[in-house]
């Protein structure tokens, strides 16, 4: 190992260099373990001016080695990183040399977290190593929807009442399309904004968005406005509001979509809108072909994966963020 450079710092043409050594990692990561080291944010970030930092660990030349950092995080005394090392050269000492030379530009004090996508047995190792603990557990699950899938006709059936539950509460559906036609493209992206905001306040990547940061996400090749599922009311006084929206994501070709992001406004929630809404998102990716549904929950949310259970979901993956790596 011979040095460690932020991404963001090299001149323009090293940049360029380091970036495509980064997704060659990644890439070689990947084919590897089976499961993306950095999380769908932290790729954009290396070609995007979004905030993010990365911590390159470098081999002659070669990208060996990422810590991925939120910057504006970098003063938090609970940052949360990820962590990367080429599976050629692991149990060198890497990944603890990155998370060194990272904890130099943050608070001393610093429980420094970072995630562990899949749970690996060598990113445990580490964990356990450094003394670092569990603090949080993202379990994704998936149920089987397509043709002949015993579950498919539950579902459709689940999409169906669903439906039916939020026109009796004098609840509009639109997709993202017609909301903007309806409505007029601002007023929809600003109650977006703000529906995610209310339910996200308490969560570290999805909370506190602005208005780039929504229209950032959207510029994603699998993006598709009418995957965009929203509640409306009007109010005669005050105009439209949007009581919830369901973001799906069903990449071109995937035979698997997901329940990308639900939220509710403040408003509404306590009405039980919040499982209707994740049906109606379903019902969309059934009728747009998809073969398999996934979607994310907090492990710790017992009633929520009962839910999805109960629906024929079944957990086949677990992230976790370790505390204390630093």
């Amino acid at each position: 190992m011979d040095t460690h450079r932020w991404l963001e710092d090299g001149p323009a043409d090293q940049r360029e260099v380091w970036r495509t050594g980064l997704r060659d990692l990644l890439a070689e990561v990947f084919a590897s373990d089976g499961v993306p080291a950095l999380s769908e944010a932290f790729v954009r970030g290396i070609d995007e001016g979004s905030g993010h930092r990365h911590l390159l660990a470098l081999d002659d030349g070669r990208v060996v080695g990422v810590l991925a950092v939120d910057a504006k995080e970098m003063d938090d005394a609970a940052a949360i990183a990820e962590l990367a090392v080429h599976p050629a050269v692991r149990r060198r000492g890497i990944a603890t040399a990155l998370l060194r030379e990272a904890a130099t530009g943050i608070d001393p004090n610093s429980q420094f977290s970072v995630w562990s996508h899949g749970d690996l047995g060598a990113a445990r190792g580490l964990a356990q190593g450094r003394g670092a603990r569990t603090v949080r557990e993202l379990l994704k699950m998936t149920v089987p929807c397509g043709v002949g899938d015993p579950v498919r006709d539950t579902l459709l059936t689940a999409v169906a009442s669903a439906r039916t539950t939020v026109e009796a509460a004098d609840l509009e559906i639109l997709d993202y399309t017609a909301a903007c036609a309806e409505f007029g493209g601002d007023v929809v992206d600003e109650e977006w904004l703000r529906v995610n905001n209310e339910a996200f306040a308490w969560h570290p990547e999805q909370g506190g968005w602005d208005l780039d940061r929504l229209r950032g996400a959207r510029t994603t090749d699998w993006f598709d406005p009418a995957g965009v599922i929203m509640l409306w009311y009007r109010d005669e006084v005050q105009g439209p509001h949007c009581a919830g929206v369901h973001w799906t994501k069903h990449p071109a070709g995937d035979t698997h979509g997901e329940v990308y992001v639900v939220c509710l406004a403040d408003a509404v929630r306590g009405r039980g809108l919040g499982g209707p809404l994740t049906l109606l998102g379903i019902g969309h990716l059934i009728d747009g072909g998809a073969e398999a549904v996934d979607l994310y929950v907090e492990g710790d949310n017992t009633p929520a994966v009962a839910t999805y259970r109960r629906l024929g979901f079944e957990v086949v993956h677990r992230d976790v963020v370790y505390r204390g790596m630093v």
